[in-house]
């Protein structure tokens, strides 16, 4: 491949490298990432502002599609500082792109939900309608949605209801469709120029496909010769997301912080769908504390260069040594997404366990050897084009 091939890449750390080796990305398509992120750092300083999130879309401050931006933007900023570098957007955006139909609604429901109670009130909606971006004169302070977003508000049910569970959200986006268009064309446009759309549909169809079987693929682990099994992305409920953020996760300082009581759940499926919540694009795509649902997860030490060890992508290709016996990881049925009722009851928890019963009997292991380019067709120039862009 071209462009940067005799360039080296900043150190990505292996918890980061794994999260994205999920989605099928190998080393040819972090090359081309780290392309566009350094085509677009126009002023060379290895960071991303909120501007380049727009300039790549060549997208205006003041559009519909701000909103989704501006919360992107904010949840890979690790640092809080206003800034996103190259490890942070290539996990942030890849998480982002891998979202499957209904992490995007979940992903608009944490939007929209900004006190993280696990409903949405009217009032939160109608704040979300007025949305002026922040340092934009463009609109002289009108707000990007048009009116007829709170006047849909008052058509839903009648206008007789004060607050929505993800199921609610879910019939007011169905009846109203342009409420949640800007987030899933935002999304659209983020996989036209990040790999193209078509890589991100495989991985639609690979998760929806694989949904009930454990799937583990045998990849190369960038910066190494080495081989290594990473599973598909995990699935979750917002449900479970919200109870496993509030059961390992406490406030201080204004950042979400390990609660000194957070434990490792004691059933054996409890600990599966924890699993399967750790890995999900919906959480690892948050990587900034100061977030309301942000989740600290085990972090990875950055690969750094030692003797007999590279750390950075160098020029040419390297040869590659498969682990011959790596046991195969037999856990981790989904129990799938579906929409939920808000409240945790009991009813809809045995549902739950008996459903993710009936799935673990079921279930399979299926692991696939891939080689680093086994997913990936065409150069550089096909997924970074200009008309793509």
């Amino acid at each position: 491949m071209g462009g940067i091939a005799s360039s080296k890449l900043p150190p990505v750390n292996d918890k980061d490298l794994r999260t994205v080796l999920s989605y099928n990305i190998n080393e040819n398509h972090i090359r081309s990432v780290y392309k566009l992120f350094t085509e677009i750092d126009v002023d060379s300083n290895g960071v991303w502002t909120v501007s380049e999130m727009y300039r790549v879309l060549k997208e205006p401050r003041m559009s519909v599609r701000a909103p989704v931006i501006d919360t992107i933007f904010f949840m890979g900023d690790s640092n809080s500082e206003g800034s996103m570098t190259f490890q942070d957007f290539l996990v942030t955006m890849c998480s982002f792109c891998a979202l499957s139909k209904e992490e995007m609604l979940q992903f608009l429901f944490m939007i929209i939900d900004i006190d993280r109670n696990g409903t949405i009130e009217k009032e939160e909606l109608l704040n979300f309608f007025s949305y002026i971006p922040a340092g934009s004169d463009e609109g002289r302070g009108e707000p990007v949605f048009p009116v007829n977003n709170k006047n849909a508000l008052d058509k839903f049910r009648g206008g007789k209801w004060r607050s929505l569970q993800f199921d609610g959200l879910a019939q007011l986006c169905e009846l109203f469709p342009y409420i949640a268009y800007p987030a899933y064309h935002t999304q659209d446009m983020y996989r036209k120029i990040l790999l193209g759309k078509t890589f991100w549909e495989r991985l639609d169809y690979e998760r929806i496909k694989y949904q009930t079987v454990v799937r583990t693929k045998r990849v190369r682990m960038p910066f190494t010769k080495k081989k290594i099994e990473v599973k598909l992305p995990g699935r979750c409920t917002m449900q479970e997301l919200l109870e496993y953020s509030r059961r390992n996760t406490a406030v201080q300082g204004g950042k979400r912080v390990t609660s000194q009581d957070a434990g490792e759940a004691e059933s054996a499926l409890a600990k599966e769908r924890d699993m399967q919540i750790q890995r999900s694009p919906i959480l690892n795509m948050i990587r900034n504390p100061r977030c309301m649902y942000y989740i600290p997860q085990e972090g990875g030490k950055n690969i750094q260069k030692q003797k007999g060890h590279r750390s950075e992508l160098d020029v040419g290709e390297q040869d590659v040594e498969s682990d011959d016996g790596a046991e195969m990881d037999q856990g981790g049925s989904d129990t799938g997404g579906g929409v939920i009722t808000g409240a945790p009851n009991n009813a809809e928890h045995m549902l739950a366990i008996v459903t993710a019963m009936q799935m673990k009997q079921n279930e399979k292991t299926v692991v696939d050897d891939l080689d680093d380019d086994d997913d990936y067709e065409g150069s550089d120039s096909d997924v970074l084009s200009d008309d793509s862009r």
